[in-house]
């Protein structure tokens, strides 16, 4: 009888890992959460060279990893916890925002100096930033990406 209970638990487990790996593995999107272009230059004493600089780090949502561990838990009262931490994080955690926390707060702080090495001048036009993310379960890719061109005398 207790092989037989835990054999159902093992199997039961094995079953929710395999969704939550397909869910994980079907579900993915990229969400643009700002955009924005600077003023354009058109000085024909100029010629334009493109640039393209990214800067990434992953981020990380609590909220949805307290909603699927609280799939994982067969105990009333563990998934009634789950659900006052979650609750609490949310009130506490209002306001703007766009993707998830990262550990890294300023990982966009060498976007000026990837620019810079693109363009040594630092004499830019037609500037896009452009902030996105890569949303999967629980973790993200949160993204800024600057696209502009270099002026340089002809």
């Amino acid at each position: 009888m207790h092989f037989s209970l835990k054999r159902a638990f093992f199997k039961q487990l094995a079953v929710k890992i395999s969704q939550v790996g397909v869910f994980s593995l079907l579900s993915s999107c990229a969400i643009l959460h700002h955009a924005q272009v600077s003023d354009i230059d058109d000085d024909k004493k100029f010629k334009r060279i493109a640039f393209d600089v990214k800067v990434n780090e992953s981020g990380f949502s609590l909220d949805e990893a307290l909603r699927l561990s609280k799939g994982f838990t067969s105990s009333k009262q563990a998934r009634d916890d789950l659900e006052q931490v979650r609750l609490i994080l949310a009130l506490s955690n209002m306001g703007p925002q766009t993707g998830n926390p990262t550990f890294n707060d300023t990982y966009a702080d060498q976007i000026l100096s990837a620019i810079l090495k693109e363009c040594p001048s630092g004499n830019v036009t037609e500037v896009k930033s452009i902030r996105e993310m890569r949303k999967y379960p629980v973790i993200s890719g949160e993204i800024v990406k600057i696209t502009g061109y270099c002026l340089v005398p002809n």
